[in-house]
């Protein structure tokens, strides 16, 4: 069955996660969500300190656990008020988040996206996983959705992806991708932001893209766009907002809002994106 993982902390991040996921996964057909929840609490939080010695206070960690699970069957209930049809799972480990994802993505080969909250710049949740996206990002084999903590679901109709008119051969990935995309009233929105006033390599490469763009995607509705701004991030985001854009897909290379995010700052390409969701193709 086609699998969803979603990482909860039972912020209002997470929360707004799992309600994304549980629209998505009907819109895409996914049958399986499994939550997963780690421990994020260090050890000493079970200890009790006396007469020089330590020992476990078996009553916390009975009460966290009931908390937990308590916790985890509230969204449950989230998903199955949703999408009654999707069938979900509950995962804990006590491990840490990205090696409990690998452990897990190991165990269950049916995951085939990641679906990770991310807090902004509107809200501030002190998220647990929100602050591990960039290493889930970074290890995950398989694609990752960031949903920005103010994102409220919408139907995925304008899709807006960056791209390097240098690098025009990592529009593969998205051709390998194309059942993501496949539905009806779909339109897609190459972007091209130059940091240069006067580039001529553009005119150069602009034939090239073009075809190269409706040989592999003629099927589908797209244009090609091309604009100037000094800072990448800051030009996405802008034409993003201004084009009505309901998801902005990643792709390898240059302008792919991973390796932007790994390379300057992570506040930066994260916590400005407060309307669309991201999602980075493996």
């Amino acid at each position: 069955m086609r699998t969803i993982l979603v990482p909860v902390d039972f912020t209002s991040t997470t929360e707004n996660a799992v309600k994304v996921a549980a629209k998505w996964a009907t819109q895409y057909e996914y049958t399986h969500i499994i939550l997963l929840k780690t421990s994020e609490e260090s050890e000493f939080d079970y200890l009790h300190i006396a007469e020089g010695h330590s020992f476990v206070n078996e009553e916390s960690i009975n009460s966290l656990l009931e908390r937990t699970e308590l916790r985890l069957n509230e969204l449950t209930n989230i998903i199955t008020e949703k999408s009654p049809e999707i069938k979900v799972s509950k995962a804990i480990s006590n491990w840490t988040l990205t090696r409990s994802i690998n452990d897990l993505l190991s165990d269950q080969p049916s995951v085939e996206l990641i679906i990770l909250g991310s807090d902004d710049k509107e809200t501030s949740n002190d998220s647990f996983v929100s602050e591990n996206i960039i290493s889930i990002a970074r290890t995950s084999p398989v694609k990752i959705l960031i949903v920005p903590n103010s994102y409220n679901y919408s139907t995925i109709k304008n899709i807006l992806i960056p791209c390097d008119v240098n690098g025009i051969t990592k529009l593969d990935r998205l051709f390998h991708h194309k059942s993501i995309i496949h539905q009806q009233e779909i339109q897609l929105m190459f972007l091209n932001i130059h940091t240069k006033e006067n580039n001529d390599s553009i005119a150069e490469k602009k034939k090239e893209i073009e075809e190269y763009i409706h040989q592999n995607l003629t099927e589908i509705p797209s244009n090609i766009y091309y604009s100037y701004d000094k800072n990448i991030i800051n030009g996405i985001l802008t034409f993003a907002s201004s084009n009505k854009a309901d998801l902005i897909i990643a792709l390898p290379g240059k302008h792919s809002f991973l390796y932007y995010l790994t390379n300057t700052s992570i506040s930066e390409g994260i916590y400005q994106n407060v309307n669309q969701p991201v999602l980075i193709l493996k």
